[in-house]
């Protein structure tokens, strides 16, 4: 008789709701803290090119580029290094957390510009020289990688820019 009354378990729908949610709900949550933390780091990305364009466009425009035995050049890739990671010549705040002036690499190249067969040459000096800035360095995750045991990934980027008025 007792046995009569009892549904059973398996036509039972009561929670079910309960049930589901409490399978989807993390998947959920990884789900946006994922695409967070990944939409964060494309922002970082995002930030350090900014910073490395500022610099070559910087160093491109100083008055002595490319001049290695300047002490203006010199003090010229410190601006620009502090122009990079901070936004501004002689420092302030971080523009990425973890990203420091001694991690941006500086340096002029010159590339000769020979005449072509058809006694042209490209550009219109007989060599040209490119200011490049350049950086790597391991993004500061915001812990969800850290918390699924996987190593941050290393942001690397850099960015070329012909010096005006080099010698």
């Amino acid at each position: 008789m007792f046995a009569q009354r009892e549904p059973s378990l398996w036509l039972d729908q009561q929670g079910s709701a309960l049930i589901e949610g409490a399978a989807v709900i993390p998947l959920l949550i990884a789900l946006v803290f994922g695409v967070f933390e990944f939409s964060w780091l494309s922002y970082q990305q995002h930030l350090v090119a900014i910073g490395l364009h500022d610099a070559a466009d910087y160093l491109a425009r100083s008055p002595d580029p490319c001049n290695a035995v300047s002490r203006a050049w010199k003090a010229e890739q410190l601006h620009a290094k502090n122009l990079a990671t901070r936004g501004s010549l002689s420092g302030g705040a971080a523009r990425v957390r973890g990203w420091t002036a001694e991690m941006v690499t500086t340096k002029c190249s010159k590339i000769d510009n020979p005449v072509e067969p058809n006694g042209l040459s490209r550009f219109r000096s007989a060599s040209v020289y490119v200011v490049t800035a350049a950086t790597e360095f391991t993004y500061p995750s915001l812990g969800l990688l850290s918390l699924l045991h996987l190593r941050s990934p290393v942001i690397s980027a850099s960015y070329s820019e012909r010096a005006i008025g080099a010698r």
